[in-house]
């Protein structure tokens, strides 16, 4: 029997799921931003910090994760490879924390207001910044989530994660959870008169992805099944062996099928737009989908028979 692999576990998960949601929710908020004419300003700007907070306690996960949080900290600051993935993402973390702090920030009116009590100029110039930190954060946002799945996919001794489809599978599962997660602040605070309009654009955007990520998650699986051996033995662990009962019952069924049937019913208006029960369950859905999807591809990570497994913390000593 197969047994899962245990020196990587929830910290991990919890990282990946906070970084997509992140980076979903900032992408969703900028993306708004700049072409909703002025409109929804309540729901970008919960958005926007919902991607603060998750990207911040998420990078918390992953240092806690290491074991030796203060080292991480410390080596951090020596990063220079650059020919490295994660120096590249050791960075590009923290400037999209940068971007994404100032966002939130410039779009909290009244984090304006006092900060323009301390320099005038501020009034003038927020609108202004604003919108630059809005296109810098659709890229920024897109790296983000496509470098939680590159933090796992550069590990060539987990034949699982070293695939190009892992990143693409992680970068989809991302835009919809961040997605839900600011449909959910424009179906609970929005009062704006456009949100029902809005609402349905979310619908539609939250169906298109649940197709696109099972689409990807159908084609992953397939190559590993059909790839070597080590790839073949992960794979079972999810659709057949001790993770299958999560991955069908939670992951496909609650995170995928829900959510996707729950937009379908709202998007033929079988349902009434002022009702927020249905939606909102959709969008928990999606969201305890998004965390197992991640916990799964952690578990189901087996090294290959001919390499033994490195904790985060020997990596970073490494790559630094």
């Amino acid at each position: 029997m197969i047994e899962t692999q245990h020196a990587w576990g929830l910290l991990v998960a919890i990282y990946l799921f906070l970084g997509g949601l992140s980076a979903g929710a900032i992408l969703t908020s900028c993306i708004l931003e700049l072409f909703a004419g002025g409109r929804f300003k309540t729901t970008i700007n919960i958005g926007a910090w919902i991607g603060v907070v998750a990207l911040g306690l998420g990078l918390l996960s992953l240092v806690a994760e290491t074991g030796q949080p203060f080292r991480a900290i410390v080596l951090f600051n020596s990063f220079v490879n650059f020919s490295s993935w994660m120096t590249i993402g050791a960075w590009l973390l923290f400037f999209a924390l940068m971007v994404f702090g100032l966002f939130a920030i410039l779009k909290t009116e009244w984090l304006t207001v006092r900060l323009s009590n301390i320099w005038k100029p501020l009034k003038k110039i927020a609108p202004i910044a604003v919108r630059i930190l809005a296109v810098i954060g659709i890229p920024v946002s897109l790296g983000v989530a496509i470098y939680t799945g590159i933090l796992l996919g550069v590990l060539e001794f987990i034949p699982l994660w070293n695939t190009w489809l892992l990143p693409l599978l992680f970068t989809v599962s991302a835009i919809d959870t961040g997605m839900a997660a600011v449909a959910g602040c424009a179906i609970l605070w929005d009062k704006d008169s456009g949100v029902t309009r809005l609402r349905t654009v979310f619908e539609a955007g939250i169906v298109t992805l649940v197709i696109i990520e099972a689409i990807v998650l159908v084609v992953y699986l397939w190559s590993m099944l059909t790839g070597t051996t080590d790839m073949a033995s992960s794979a079972h662990l999810l659709i057949s062996g001790a993770l299958s009962i999560p991955f069908w019952a939670v992951f496909v069924s609650f995170g995928l099928a829900i959510p996707f049937l729950l937009g379908i019913i709202q998007l033929s208006h079988l349902i009434k737009k002022d009702i927020i029960a249905l939606p909102l369950i959709g969008i928990v859905s999606a969201l305890i989908g998004g965390f197992v999807l991640r916990l799964l591809i952690v578990s189901a990570g087996m090294h290959a028979e001919s390499t033994g497994f490195q904790s985060i913390i020997d990596i970073i000593g490494f790559v630094s």
